[in-house]
């Protein structure tokens, strides 16, 4: 288990990123100094992490199954040099996250000196730039529709699973639901189906924050090529989320774990939605998007 946990470190961003961890379960926890650096597709690649769920600002949680995870854990804090703590810094508001932005362009535009923009002048390259930046997108052949242009490209051999507000309670507290032991059930089924319906990847996310969300619909652009997403109260609500999921065109399926009569914002841009399956609903969700993109 030591290069199972070597390798959830690095894609940490390393031991100078951890401030706290500790274990819960079927799941590492730890809070961490610049979450914005994890490498996500690095982690989930690591054998036997099932998936990730943040926990408030600082604060990320790597499930892996029931039978590594205190071995694992161990190997965790031999490396880290951090003794095993407890969820004193949890939970911590998204608003005290070190959060920072860098923007890297070879735009001209966005490298003209500020001294320029001062002087109230343009020159004429400046303009051309504008103009290129502005109306480039109207200059495509009449005959080519905005949908297709900006296509999905193919690779439909990737499966992202996206788990909204209070799924990675389930099996915690008073947060259960029929069968489902733990939220990691529900990530290792999925795992395990996705892999017998023949996806090369299958990533497991989770997040209580709507904004989460619709970053990682926004994100699989490119990357995946169908999403299977529970996003619990936000179906109703999020117009937003909808927003993300018509804008990228990925073959979506939304799944609720129980029976839900409520009327949903989300099922106009989705191919389907499976609701009171329990568990089962999410490997009925995965075998038919992968005969939606896989034939």
């Amino acid at each position: 288990m030591d290069q199972i946990a070597k390798e959830v470190l690095e894609a940490l961003g390393g031991s100078g990123n951890v401030l706290t961890n500790t274990v819960c379960m079927t799941r590492l926890r730890v809070t961490l100094r610049e979450p914005q650096i994890v490498d996500y597709d690095a982690l989930n690649n690591v054998r036997n992490v099932l998936g990730t769920a943040t926990r408030g600002g600082n604060g990320l949680e790597v499930v892996f199954g029931p039978r590594v995870i205190d071995a694992v854990y161990h190997a965790f804090l031999r490396l880290t040099g951090i003794e095993a703590g407890t969820d004193a810094l949890f939970p911590m508001s998204r608003q005290e996250s070190n959060f920072r932005v860098q923007i890297n362009s070879t735009s001209r535009a966005s490298t003209i000196d500020q001294r320029e923009w001062d002087s109230n002048h343009l020159d004429q390259g400046d303009i051309d730039t504008l103009k290129e930046l502005f109306t480039g997108e109207q200059e495509q052949s009449a005959d080519v529709s905005p949908r297709e242009t900006f296509a999905q490209p193919k690779d439909p051999c990737n499966l992202l699973v996206i788990n909204g507000p209070n799924v990675n309670m389930i099996g915690l507290g008073l947060a259960t639901i029929g069968e489902v032991e733990d939220f990691s059930a529900i990530l290792e089924l999925c795992k395990e189906t996705a892999q017998s319906e023949g996806f090369a990847r299958c990533v497991c996310l989770q997040s209580n924050h709507e904004g989460d969300l619709v970053d990682w619909v926004q994100d699989a652009w490119g990357n995946y090529g169908a999403i299977v997403i529970n996003p619990t109260s936000y179906a109703t609500t999020s117009i937003t989320l909808r927003e993300a999921i018509r804008s990228v065109g990925i073959p979506t399926i939304r799944v609720n774990l129980t029976e839900d009569e409520s009327p949903s914002c989300l099922d106009d841009t989705c191919a389907q939605h499976i609701t009171g399956k329990g568990i089962a609903g999410y490997a009925l969700a995965i075998r038919e998007l992968a005969d939606l993109c896989m034939d």
